[in-house]
């Protein structure tokens, strides 16, 4: 049986040199206070550790005995950030859509173990929490899932919600009983099933995920949820045309529900230059501003701690040919947070606008739609 002890983890802070945006002297004194008093918020994180031999990834997940970033949230001065928890279910699955739901309940209650062994992390399921945790010093961790694995039993999203489960994508890229997610050859909107699982997560409030949703289950979602949705980890189809990138009348429409748009810094996602950097994520952030307005806009690095560009090539098929950055300079993981706010700053948004960006929109919609 494979143990854990084989298994070199990556460096939490400074696996790779990571720039830092410059600031003159007075953008610096504007920088420190807004740490100070800004609630940072990753509204899609993956604050998981991986191992340095991804070609492995799967034997190390095997070990059931995972590595959670609570060094590099800290040093990226994260008050809060989601889970996203999915990457230990892909020890059964080939395909993230199809992982399985006993699986993906395992991480859930693996990382919630290790949280509780922590002093200064604590979990968290809405804004007040959040809010006290940063009172108190300590960090917050809230369970969210990168997608549904829930098959046709509505009873489970009861049981994720009873584990601290607050936020959820109802796909991933493929079609479910949900919905269809944006790879499919033909897609559809909501199943029948799907609307009774919007109304579900409304009731007991836990957020609908749109991120990985086809275009028409993103229409029919916003349409029959009760309360806003959110784009936990996209960016402009008009900047950056893919795929995974969300159109205009897709952002204005989830803005008009008051709902929220986190933005991505996946290497590669924004950018094909072979030396990207966090200009290309900041250039997002000023273009939805620009669209929605500033109070629907937040952050969804969708990071994780270890090499991302492996991870996608071993676990998600993709093509080294593909990718022509090894990482994202100045946002290549969790620890380089407090980036984001130095970036805004230099692209010359006010002190209030970025604190509703890096957190504040996210708490004033974790109000309007957690329980």
């Amino acid at each position: 049986m494979t143990s854990i002890s084989e298994f070199l983890m990556s460096k939490e802070i400074g696996r790779v040199p990571s720039s830092t945006v410059p600031l003159n002297s007075g953008e610096e004194t504007r920088f420190a206070g807004l740490v100070e008093e800004a609630v940072m918020i990753d509204v899609h994180q993956h604050p998981f550790v991986l191992p340095e031999a991804m070609d492995r990834f799967v034997d190390f997940l095997r070990t059931n005995r995972y590595h959670w970033g609570f060094e590099a949230v800290v040093y990226g001065g994260w008050s809060t950030v989601t889970t996203s928890n999915v990457f230990g279910a892909l020890q059964n699955a080939t395909e993230m859509s199809f992982v399985e739901y006993e699986d993906v309940a395992a991480e859930v209650g693996m990382m919630l173990a290790d949280v509780s062994a922590q002093e200064k992390v604590v979990r968290v399921g809405n804004a007040d929490e959040i809010l006290a945790a940063k009172q108190a010093g300590k960090v917050g961790f809230m369970p969210t899932l990168e997608h549904l694995p829930i098959g046709n039993r509505l009873e489970r999203l009861d049981q994720l919600h009873s584990m601290g489960v607050r936020l959820a994508g109802i796909t991933y890229n493929r079609k479910n009983y949900i919905g269809d997610g944006m790879y499919e050859r033909n897609p559809g909107g909501l199943s029948e099933f799907g609307i009774e699982v919007v109304h579900r997560m409304n009731d007991i409030g836990m957020a609908v995920d749109l991120s990985h949703a086809s275009t028409p289950t993103v229409m029919d979602a916003i349409e029959f949820s009760r309360a806003p949705v959110v784009f936990s980890h996209n960016a402009a189809y008009t900047l950056r045309p893919t795929v995974r990138t969300r159109k205009d009348d897709e952002l204005k429409a989830c803005a008009a529900k008051g709902g929220l748009v986190c933005i991505t810094a996946v290497p590669n996602a924004l950018s094909d230059d072979p030396e990207q950097d966090i200009e290309c994520v900041l250039d997002h952030y000023d273009y939805m501003v620009n669209l929605i307005g500033v109070e629907h806009v937040g952050i969804g690095t969708d990071t994780v701690i270890g090499d991302h560009m492996l991870f996608q090539h071993y676990m998600l098929g993709r093509s080294l040919d593909e990718m022509p950055a090894p990482y994202l300079n100045g946002l290549e993981s969790p620890a380089d947070g407090k980036n984001i706010i130095r970036g805004l700053i230099r692209r010359g948004h006010s002190d209030t606008d970025i604190k509703k960006i890096v957190g504040g929109n996210a708490l004033d919609f974790f109000r309007r739609v957690m329980k």
